[in-house]
């Protein structure tokens, strides 16, 4: 699986959250259909653009260990997070972008898949923040934090 190693600026995040692990990926299906149900991102009335986001943050360790999700979209710097929401900052840093079609079936869950099999010698994650962004020109986005 072929990524491109980019720097890229920093973002602040608002959206519907959920703590999980991989071995409750469920709870990520059913965090986004509530997304999709609640009106996606039209949920984020202070959203900077139409994209959404998923973000994977506060990790209590590697991606074997509990971490949060935050599906929603890009806001300004200091917005205050409504209820029901939450406000997650991703760091400007080095990421190792993966470029995915939008096609059926949702190629995001095999990118992580293969991500999660990669040796840590070949793919150096900071387990910070890593995000997928949907909605650019390019299709979806899945962007590690590598250091």
């Amino acid at each position: 699986m072929s990524y491109e190693l980019r720097e890229l600026p920093g973002m602040t995040v608002m959206g519907i959250y959920a703590r999980l692990s991989n071995a409750e990926l469920n709870k990520l299906g059913d965090l986004w259909r509530r997304f999709h149900e609640m009106g996606d991102h039209k949920i984020v009335e202070a959203r900077l653009n139409d994209m959404h986001c998923c973000v994977y943050c506060e990790y209590e360790g590697d991606h074997t260990q509990p971490y949060t999700v935050v599906i929603g979209c890009e806001v300004a710097e200091g917005t205050p997070a409504v209820e029901g929401m939450k406000t997650v900052r991703i760091e400007t840093g080095k990421f190792a972008v993966y470029n995915r079609p939008y096609e059926r079936p949702n190629p995001v869950f095999a990118t992580w898949e293969e991500i999660w099999a990669t040796p840590s010698e070949d793919l150096d994650r900071r387990f910070q923040a890593d995000f997928d962004r949907y909605g650019a020109a390019e299709g979806i986005t899945v962007n590690v934090g590598v250091r």
